[in-house]
């Protein structure tokens, strides 16, 4: 993924009608237009097509199939990043583009859940346990895995099967989000 495509991506996040769009192509992994019409009945059909055809057009979506349907052709959306690239293969690689769409799409299904909660009804903000924060850390390399491991041990207990049936319990996701240093830090 290229700068420009990857400026493209955040503008549709930050556009209400794409960023919707998105998550929901997120979520299924791909969509036609008239599986994510009836998925988002209040957007115009009209609308639809053309946030579809800007998004193919810059880049962030990609036609991933073709079908026949009757007398016409009907368009399989699919994100247009590599997400079966492998982690071992990106690191050897070190490259940024595979990077940020990995983290795109990780962005993308986040604010997905976040948009089927805030869709809700019933939500209680302060009593169902969701929120998100973020604080600045200064650590070198060694400290920063030593402290990504203690998360690891601190969470372990409670991604289990049986934790999960237990009464009272909801399931969440814990996104634990570690930024590459800033530039011209002190580097150990």
């Amino acid at each position: 993924m290229n700068h420009k495509t990857m400026k493209n991506l955040i503008s549709c996040f930050v556009d209400p009608t794409d960023s919707r769009i998105l998550m929901e192509i997120t979520a299924r992994k791909t969509a036609t237009a008239k599986e994510l019409a009836k998925a988002l009945p209040d957007i115009p059909q009209a609308s639809l097509y053309r946030h579809l055809g800007k998004m193919v057009k810059c880049g962030v979506l990609k036609i991933a199939e073709e079908r026949p349907v009757r007398a016409l052709v009907e368009k399989v959306y699919a994100m247009d990043m590599d997400t079966a690239q492998d982690i071992p293969r990106l690191l050897e690689e070190n490259r940024g583009d595979v990077y940020m769409s990995l983290f795109a799409q990780f962005s993308a299904a986040l604010m997905g859940e976040f948009a089927d909660y805030a869709a809700r009804d019933d939500i209680n903000i302060l009593k169902d346990g969701s929120g998100f924060s973020t604080g600045p850390i200064a650590v070198n390399l060694e400290e920063l895995e030593d402290l990504m491991l203690k998360i690891g041990e601190l969470t372990a207990p409670y991604r289990t099967p049986e934790q999960a049936a237990k009464p009272g319990r909801k399931m969440h996701s814990l996104a634990i989000i570690v930024t590459p240093p800033k530039e011209g830090g002190e580097q150990t």
